[in-house]
């Protein structure tokens, strides 16, 4: 399943529809439906979205969800034309290896996509240490 998938299954059952009521109220047929929230059709369009936000007349949480969701669930990736020889070789590894990474590996790749955001953070200021009175301190002269 995609994110769309599972974000439109939501949808459905949030309305209380069931696959053929929902696909009727949209427009579109049952099996499409199913393509959807099975995640073996890939995600509808933009306009498939802001149809679906008018028909059930939906609010700013729920189209801001699907859209979002839509986003990350696209199946091509363009490369910019600037890009360098290695960000080519590592993506087309990536490619290459996209069906069979191991959930570690897809934790450490969204780690680095992270770092960014993390580096633009300004740093944690290091504790002060704090000395302890030593008794002589703490001794009164009698």
């Amino acid at each position: 399943m995609s994110p769309f998938s599972t974000v439109f299954r939501e949808l459905r059952i949030f309305c209380e529809l069931r696959q053929a009521e929902f696909a009727s109220q949209l427009g579109y047929e049952q099996s499409y439906i199913s393509a959807i929230e099975l995640g073996t059709k890939g995600p509808p369009s933009v306009d498939f979205v802001e149809r679906l936000v008018q028909r059930l007349e939906l609010d700013e949480h729920w189209q801001k969800r699907l859209l979002n969701a839509l986003d990350e669930s696209q199946r091509k990736i363009i490369l910019p034309n600037e890009v360098s020889d290695e960000t080519y070789k590592m993506f087309n590894e990536l490619r290459r290896q996209i069906g069979a990474l191991h959930p570690a590996q897809v934790e450490l790749i969204q780690m680095a996509l992270r770092m960014p955001a993390m580096l633009a953070c300004p740093p944690f200021k290091p504790l002060r240490v704090i000395k302890r009175k030593s008794e002589s301190d703490t001794t009164e002269a009698v």
